[in-house]
């Protein structure tokens, strides 16, 4: 073997842990954390587990720590969405808390389609978190805080909807997820020059993100 065919090998490795292996790992995990959490961990804690912010995120922080181009980056995120919906409802069937039914319900079919779109936009906005220009870190970490605090101004605008003791702990929910869109924005933007601009980009995100999960339908 020359050196030119180990080293497109070695590449070709490379390409499968980042867009196959990695993210189905990760997506594997996001899913059974979920349920895991839901079912033993106490209110707001748990209701931030099933939160659409939440996982989009996951896709955002995968796209992060691959390190790669964003082309790669948001093919990951949509292995990782993809994976990750299937097997929500797979475990679900197996800790008896669904039937076999819902892995190709219209249910499932709508997430797979919400997690196309979170794959590909959040694994490139994770992307250009870790990059060097200075633009996309400042679009990348906008887009990280504003729809974790996008869905807490959701979460809010639909309090009214809800009855009895949920509403506080959707309310407290929609806090922590308000204060880890900061702390998102804060820990990706890494200097002043990208911390302030993201920080501003950050609110006209949020807005459009809480008006895109009301236009979704997503509710409590």
């Amino acid at each position: 073997m020359t050196t030119f065919d180990r080293s497109l090998s070695t590449t070709v490795l490379a390409d499968v842990g980042r867009l196959l292996v990695i993210p189905t790992v990760a997506g594997l995990a996001l899913s059974l954390g979920d349920l895991v959490t839901m079912t033993h961990v106490a209110y707001p804690w748990a209701n931030l587990a099933n939160s659409s912010a939440i996982w989009a995120i996951g896709a955002f922080v995968l796209g992060a720590a691959l390190r790669t181009d964003p082309a790669r980056s948001a093919v990951a995120g949509v292995v990782m969405m993809l994976v990750a919906v299937e097997s929500y409802y797979g475990f679900a069937v197996l800790f008896d808390l669904g039937g076999l039914q819902s892995l190709w319900s219209n249910t499932a079919q709508t997430w797979l389609v919400f997690g196309v779109f979170a794959g590909v936009v959040f694994g490139i906005a994770g992307a250009w978190t870790s990059g060097t220009v200075w633009w996309q870190r400042v679009l990348g970490a906008a887009a990280g805080g504003g729809v974790l605090i996008g869905e807490a101004l959701h979460t809010r605008m639909h309090l009214g909807l809800t009855l009895g003791g949920f509403r506080n702990e959707l309310n407290e929910s929609a806090v922590l997820m308000a204060v880890l869109g900061v702390a998102l924005v804060v820990a990706t933007s890494r200097s002043p020059k990208v911390l302030i601009p993201a920080m501003l980009l950050t609110v006209p995100t949020a807005m459009f993100c809480a008006a895109a999960f009301s236009a979704a339908g997503i509710t409590y």
